[in-house]
């Protein structure tokens, strides 16, 4: 698999395997039309003869020659031909390419499904744990069957944030009278789309769960034959989470500008009517003189213009009356505090707290060794974290070192040899061989 380009493999392969537009429509109306059935040659020259003409590309005169052309090209790659019988049916990767695309087209956002999946993942994996089962089985069962899923609906959301752009950016250049009320549906589904992200990572705080069962396994002896797969979830949750992240902050950049050309377009929208009418007054209205006095005669289709009224508003004084009758008495309950409880839930919180203490001082005290020499053998440093403190910590540290790395991938590398290290003082003990690197 070393020797294999894909560069250069698809170079020479990409007309065959992504068709042009016109034979992707054409390949679509069919799967459409008879998924995996057979069809004739009749039916895809049909089909043909639609896809032209809502393209907008007849041409009669060489329209035998071209429907010729395009039955042979799909052939190569989408189309299996039963010379016998004289039909036509798709081939795996035909059925699978419109497939794609079909489910692509069709999925929706749903954050109760996301849910029910990370609490299946969360429940398998537990399952997984009691049972002493392989690890690797749980990523292949279930993570990865999960994946996809879950990469889609974030990509779902992000699609619908970018066609909410895309149709600001043409509406803002449109000259359609009701140009303010498409901005303010769009303002609404960017509203609506903001609440699916948040009920999406919402759904997704179980993942911190799940998480936290993996480094259970990383405490265990064999914990370090798993430490690659365990960082690629982890690795995915982080993207996850970060991704839906941005999806809510775009939309909180663009939420304001559609306020501001509302805003905007109202402003001269009252200036324009304002000058409208002012030039419509001066334009048709005259004078006329009444005896002495000279008096403006506005046009006959305006009603009278009353520039000081001369009846008096009425005016209402609320006057508070004070003598309230008295409140029955309440009964004030007394809150019973469970002394043993809280103090059970201090200790906890005091342990947790000088937990992560420590896997801070720890981690802190790794990279800067990686920052002073440029290299850290973490090995080492994990007995010697082991000999000051417990298995617990040295683990939590080793992931906190291993998610920052990932995190700061542009900076830091890790390499991990499948080599046992062992210490005297902690026999029982052994992990992979580590080793980080400033880039």
């Amino acid at each position: 698999m070393d020797s294999f380009n894909l560069y250069i493999e698809a170079k020479t392969q990409y007309e065959k395997l992504i068709p042009n537009k016109n034979d992707g429509l054409i390949l679509l109306s069919l799967y459409d039309k008879y998924k995996d059935k057979e069809f004739t040659e009749q039916n895809i020259i049909s089909i043909i003869k639609k896809v032209f003409k809502d393209q907008g590309n007849e041409s009669p005169r060489t329209e035998n020659h071209r429907n010729n052309n395009i039955v042979l090209r799909l052939q190569e790659t989408f189309l299996w031909r039963n010379n016998s019988k004289r039909t036509y049916k798709f081939k795996k990767y035909g059925f699978e390419w419109c497939q794609n695309i079909e489910k692509r087209l069709i999925k929706r956002y749903s954050p109760a499904k996301i849910k029910r999946f990370f609490d299946e993942l969360y429940k398998s994996l537990s399952e997984n744990i009691v049972e002493r089962k392989k690890f690797n089985e749980w990523i292949e069962d279930h993570f990865e069957i999960r994946k996809p899923e879950l990469i889609s609906q974030i990509e779902i959301l992000d699609q619908q944030v970018n066609e909410s752009v895309q149709e600001f950016q043409s509406n803002i250049k449109s000259q359609e009278k009701d140009i303010l009320n498409i901005l303010k549906e769009i303002e609404f589904r960017l509203e609506i789309i903001k609440e699916q992200a948040l009920k999406i990572k919402n759904a997704f705080q179980i993942s911190y769960d799940i998480d936290e069962l993996m480094t259970g396994i990383l405490e265990k002896d064999s914990g370090y034959d798993h430490i690659e797969n365990i960082k690629r979830v982890q690795d995915f949750h982080d993207n996850s989470r970060s991704q839906l992240e941005h999806i809510s902050k775009r939309i909180e950049k663009i939420k304001p500008r559609i306020r501001e050309f509302i805003y905007d377009f109202n402003r001269k929208d009252f200036d324009r009517k304002t000058n409208k009418f002012i030039g419509y007054l001066l334009n048709n209205s005259f004078v006329k003189r009444d005896r002495n006095t000279k008096r403006i005669h506005l046009p006959d289709n305006l009603s009278g213009i009353q520039i000081k009224s001369t009846e008096h508003n009425l005016k209402l004084n609320v006057l508070s009356i004070r003598d309230i009758s008295p409140k029955m008495p309440v009964e004030v309950t007394k809150r019973q505090v469970d002394i043993e409880k809280q103090k059970k839930l201090i200790e906890k919180a005091k342990k947790w707290k000088q937990e992560k203490a420590r896997v801070k001082y720890w981690t802190n005290m790794a990279f800067q060794e990686l920052e002073e020499k440029g290299t850290l053998v973490f090995s080492p440093l994990f007995f010697k974290i082991l000999d000051k403190d417990k298995l617990r910590i040295a683990v939590k540290t080793a992931h906190s070192i291993i998610r920052r790395c990932t995190k700061l991938k542009h900076k830091y590398s890790i390499e991990i040899k499948k080599e046992a290290f062992t210490s005297s003082s902690h026999k029982e003990t052994s992990l992979w061989q580590m080793k980080i690197q400033k880039r």
